[in-house]
């Protein structure tokens, strides 16, 4: 969640342990993330402030600016091994010359891959297509990932099936948003 947030609504939280983002870039309408530059706009000052443990930055793999990206993440972990914080790299290949399907299998790889070696406690990526092919990927880094839940499925039988199959695959979780909240009835979904 973004700073304002969990210092404005952090009882509304319960016992849920919010993860702070760092970054923040341009906004944008639509539900859609468009590709663009992520700067860092807080710190791990900001974050133990507000009682946080785990931080977030946010990675375009593949993007013209990716070697800043990654030069600010690198930075990100070690500084969080030197102060105890848990550092959660979510790292999505982008269309690019270099990731043609950015949701094909070796595009989960390589931003697994890239995450760890980064420094990363923790990968959040794309859900690739088909989804169990994350195998590869979580096997790449051996940390635990976590899938992010994507654009709001049409289909909630396929949604759960390819959930069900990147489980058994071995990744940790999925951070589902938008099938939640987007829903015709959010409790339900």
């Amino acid at each position: 969640a973004s700073y304002g947030t969990i210092r404005d609504f952090r009882r509304d939280f319960g016992r849920v342990k919010p993860i702070l983002k760092l970054d923040l870039t341009s906004v944008t309408l639509g539900g859609h993330y468009p590709l663009t530059e992520y700067v860092m706009a807080y710190r791990l000052d900001d974050a133990e402030r507000l009682g946080v443990s785990t931080v977030l930055n946010f990675i375009q793999l593949g993007a013209p600016f990716e070697l800043e990206a990654l030069r600010q993440s690198g930075r990100l972990a070690a500084e969080c091994d030197r102060r105890g914080f848990t550092y959660l790299c979510e790292i999505m290949p982008v269309e690019s010359a270099m990731f043609p399907d950015p949701e094909a299998p070796e595009a989960m790889v390589a931003a697994c891959r890239t995450g760890q070696e980064l420094g990363a406690h923790v990968i959040k990526t794309t859900m690739p297509v088909p989804s169990a092919e994350i195998a590869a990927a979580v096997a790449a880094c051996n940390i635990p990932v976590v899938l992010a839940g994507g654009a709001l499925a049409k289909d909630a039988a396929a949604y759960d099936a390819a959930i069900s199959a990147a489980l058994s695959a071995g990744v940790a979780g999925v951070a589902i948003g938008r099938n939640a909240w987007g829903a015709a009835e959010p409790a339900a979904a």
